[in-house]
């Protein structure tokens, strides 16, 4: 029933690596979609001079400009997904890409993150993200048993057998990364990013966040979306709007969302970012293939 499944990345590329990605023929279609969208949000194109959370922000909405790019570059080429999942903030993309909400509400949601971010620092919260390469979310979970609690860290998502991601609290994440790295790990770094996006602790501070993504009326996607919660395939409207809720406080599992795709009989995956991250995090069995944009190109 499915043999094609396109996924979307979540934040975390720098707008220099991803926009040397994107051919020249994709460059006008991009720059268009940028100023329409930094005009319309209030944001300064050279991103140093936008203040505080908007400087961040700015590089997300430029994520989300270039999977728009890519996606249309794919659809105009006769690349049709069948099915699609969203890892992280990709919920967001792919809400806009597959049609469920318009794409300048796709940006406003990535705007509410400055939100959250508010109501961290007002709560003194110092929170972080980091990835632990070389290890399998197995590994982890035996790891950390005994030398952290949940409240002080977990795993933000399992993306696959050698690629986690870990959440929680600034120190509590310092040290496990270095606890990682003295067990072998290939790679182990934080994003410094100041939240800890899937840890049920961005619940109470997410409140806007959440509000505003269920403040319209979503549409029914033009083709379905594989929840990276439940892995279930979602065809409505109100299920898409319920994903993206979910989406900044729940722990993800991609590589289950991944396995699933294929039990569903998906053998191509369609990389829909400018700088082929998702396939750099993600792994499919020897019969089936991520393609990136490079490639298609």
């Amino acid at each position: 029933m499915y043999n094609r499944a396109f996924l979307f990345n979540g934040i975390g590329s720098k707008p220099e690596k991803l926009l040397v990605k994107l051919p020249p023929e994709l460059m006008d279609k991009y720059e268009y979609y940028m100023e329409a969208a930094f005009g319309r949000l209030g944001l300064n194109k050279d991103l140093e001079k936008n203040k505080a959370y908007d400087g961040r922000v700015a590089e997300w909405i430029i994520s989300l400009i270039c999977d728009r790019v890519v996606y249309e570059h794919y659809i105009d080429m006769g690349i049709i997904p069948d099915i699609g999942a969203g890892y992280s903030s990709g919920i967001v993309s792919i809400s806009g890409c597959f049609g469920s909400v318009p794409y300048e509400f796709a940006q406003d949601i990535i705007m509410m993150n400055r939100s959250t971010m508010r109501c961290l620092e007002r709560n003194d919260q110092k929170l972080d993200m980091g990835i632990v390469i070389g290890f399998s979310y197995s590994d982890i979970e035996e790891m950390f048993k005994d030398k952290f609690s949940p409240d002080e860290i977990i795993i933000g998502s399992g993306n696959s057998k050698f690629h986690v991601m870990v959440s929680g609290r600034a120190d509590a994440v310092e040290e496990a990364l270095v606890l990682c790295q003295n067990e072998g790990a290939i790679k182990a770094f934080s994003f410094g990013t100041g939240v800890a996006y899937h840890h049920p602790i961005m619940k109470q501070y997410s409140q806007e966040y959440v509000d505003f993504c269920g403040s319209i009326a979503y549409s029914d996607p033009e083709y379905p979306i594989l929840s990276i919660f439940d892995r279930e395939i979602m065809t409505k409207g109100q299920q898409i709007m319920k994903e993206n809720q979910l989406n900044v406080y729940t722990p993800i599992r991609w590589d289950l969302a991944v396995k699933k795709l294929e039990e569903l009989g998906v053998t191509e995956f369609f990389d829909v970012s400018a700088n082929g991250a998702v396939s750099k995090f993600s792994r499919v069995s020897r019969i089936c293939k991520i393609y990136t944009l490079e490639e298609v190109c």
